[in-house]
């Protein structure tokens, strides 16, 4: 049984809006992103860049990256599906192959835009990183919303 506080918390209207819940759902999985980054790029990589057979060499902001976006990716997916888009009319399969191609997207600007405030604008890499997950979120509900978890016909659409 949840705490009366929590309960309350679930039956309330906020808690009905798609919008919040979606925002809850991103801010978890920007939580376990940014945790995953920091502890990456300075524990793991230890701020040095990786060498791969002496050919080509990955920074350990963009080594960082990759691996907190994949584990933020997968909670955000998993969290927006069930908490979220859970009257989405599409398979589990379609949903994830769907997120992915728009999360391969939205890497990229996150990429791109890291890229400019780190080298360019002299940025920490972590506030970097929180910086442009932010900016970049908005543009993910709303193609997550219209694709990734298109909903059916007829169901309540509450959130913009």
């Amino acid at each position: 049984m949840a705490h009366p506080h929590l309960q309350r918390l679930l039956e309330s209207r906020l808690f009905q809006n798609k919008l919040f819940r979606y925002f809850i759902s991103a801010g978890l999985a920007t939580w376990v992103d940014i945790t995953v980054y920091f502890l990456a790029y300075n524990y793991l990589y230890q701020k040095s860049d990786i060498g791969i057979f002496n050919v080509y060499t990955i920074s350990a902001a963009t080594a960082s990256l990759f691996l907190s976006y994949t584990m933020g990716l997968l909670t955000n997916f998993l969290i927006t599906r069930y908490l979220v888009f859970n009257d989405s009319e599409l398979e589990f399969h379609k949903q994830l192959f769907r997120y992915v191609l728009v999360a391969m997207l939205v890497l990229a600007l996150n990429w791109v835009l890291m890229r400019l405030l780190i080298r360019e604008l002299n940025w920490w890499p972590t506030l970097a990183r929180a910086v442009s997950a932010l900016g970049i979120g908005m543009l993910s509900f709303v193609i997550h919303k219209t694709f990734s978890f298109r909903m059916k016909k007829g169901s309540s659409n509450e959130a913009v």
